[in-house]
């Protein structure tokens, strides 16, 4: 094993509640496929298949099930190749023998969910280190968490960013339940609609911030009875519930709109962030093969669909909706980016990958140093990254792999196997499979494909 760049290796999914159940989870069937001795439990949901080094749920080698990825990597750093520059930032590890320097800069996931997850950021450095500080069990790394979302299945749905300004007034002022929420709350509405003597005292971003905290702050049986008579309507009228928006809400957005409020309402009834979501934050729908991006602190839900997931090897996360455990609402609002973008703005551009010699590869760009990710359709030759990957084959038809400048015959890759690439691995694929791969690329010549370097 010592000596080999291309191996495979054993990862298990875990069971948060807003996944999907059993069979029904592509996370848990790809993870039964790949490990070959999961048992998946049909009332048991499966939430995120990991695959990477954070410590909360490691990978091992395959070929030793109690060997820890990280581990590996420590006792022959040349797998990390350019990699290396990227620091672990786990400063109370879990089962390593040899300290932190065997991770990966990044934290691969297959993602699928039925219902929204919390509406959450995830923490800059700064913030990170000082939560890390305070509260180290509930806050174990010490590094941001940017991540990147590409979809699995015929489509996706989730909340990503701050919708652009005109947007949210036009919900605002269109949504006649506002005027039935504590006086406190609509001075804030007020201030962001610029109907308040207030209004221009602070920048827009900073209005945007205000009203959003305020409905995430917002409890009580009185709050959640104006929530449900908005929702209520809704399931009424249908899009038309948000005609009054007028041209600022396109009408494909208004048919999200509905099926967010429903989703929202069935697991989530009468929380305040149904608000904050639906009024002030981006629904971003993707169709297979489309991804976008969520920076450090950008807030975001994700409501329903297959994804893979990848981000900084971090696993902090600051929750304050859609969820009986919340953070400090103060403290997140205060943290959020909260300058309005629209959807195109968030989208991943993507590419044919040079790197790819038969031109099946795709690579996203991605706005982040640490990690990008690429699909491989097909047979394909992959010249050499100088960083290391960890693929997932999320269809086999045939399919092997091997690394081409190594006297290792081509390993047959089923459905749902996990592999790692040691940095200079020259991959050879071979099938009609689909083949997804997290990476570190620092070639200047990958730039302006991998995104920033």
């Amino acid at each position: 094993m010592s000596s080999q760049k291309l191996f495979r290796l054993k990862c298990e999914p875990n069971n948060y509640p807003w996944g999907e159940v059993g069979h029904d989870s592509l996370a848990a069937v790809l993870g039964q496929e790949g490990s070959g001795d999961l048992s998946i439990d049909p009332k048991e949901p499966y939430a995120e298949l990991w695959m990477g080094t954070h410590p909360n749920n490691p990978a091992h080698l395959f070929a030793s099930p109690k060997t820890l990825l990280s581990n590996h990597i420590a006792q022959h750093l040349e797998l990390l190749g350019a990699a290396s520059k990227f620091p672990a930032r786990y400063p109370d590890k879990k089962g390593e023998e040899l300290g932190g320097q065997g991770h990966v800069p990044f934290l691969f996931k297959i993602l699928t969910c039925k219902q929204a997850l919390p509406l959450q950021i995830h923490p800059n450095v700064e913030l990170a280190k000082k939560l890390h500080a305070e509260d180290p069990e509930q806050f174990p790394d010490t590094n941001h968490k940017p991540e990147i979302a590409v979809c699995l299945s015929d489509r996706f749905l989730g909340f990503a960013g701050i919708r652009p300004i005109a947007q949210s007034r036009a919900l605002l002022r269109s949504t006649p339940e506002i005027q039935q929420l504590p006086e406190k709350i609509q001075g804030y509405v007020n201030a962001l609609l610029g109907t308040s003597p207030s209004a221009g005292v602070k920048p827009e971003s900073e209005r945007v911030r205000d009203v959003f905290e305020q409905f995430i702050s917002m409890e009580g049986d009185g709050v959640s009875d104006v929530v449900n008579k908005f929702v209520a309507r809704v399931k009424k009228d249908g899009p038309a519930a948000f005609d009054q928006a007028g041209e600022e809400i396109p009408a494909e957005d208004k048919k999200r709109l509905v099926e967010a409020t429903d989703v929202l309402d069935k697991y989530n009834r009468g929380d305040g962030a149904i608000f904050a979501s639906l009024f002030l934050m981006n629904l971003v729908e993707l169709r297979k093969g489309e991804g976008m991006y969520v920076g450090a602190d950008g807030p975001h839900a994700w409501l329903c669909g297959e994804i893979v997931e990848l981000m900084a090897a971090s696993d902090n996360v600051l929750n304050v909706g859609f969820t009986p455990d919340k953070n400090s609402t103060s403290l997140v609002a205060k943290a959020i980016t909260a300058q309005p973008s629209p959807v195109s703005d968030i989208l991943l551009k993507r590419q044919t990958y040079h790197k790819g010699k038969q031109g099946n590869t795709t690579v996203y760009a991605t706005p982040f140093e640490e990690f990008s990710i690429l699909r491989i359709s097909g047979s394909e030759t992959l010249e050499p990254l100088n960083g290391p990957g960890i693929a997932i084959v999320t269809e086999s038809e045939g399919t092997t792999l091997a690394d081409s400048q190594s006297s290792d015959s081509p390993v047959k890759a089923p459905r749902g196997s996990v592999w790692f690439l040691g940095a200079g691995t020259r991959l050879e694929v071979q099938g009609k499979g689909e083949v997804w791969m997290a990476f570190y690329d620092g070639d200047e010549k990958s730039g302006n494909e991998v995104g920033k370097q």
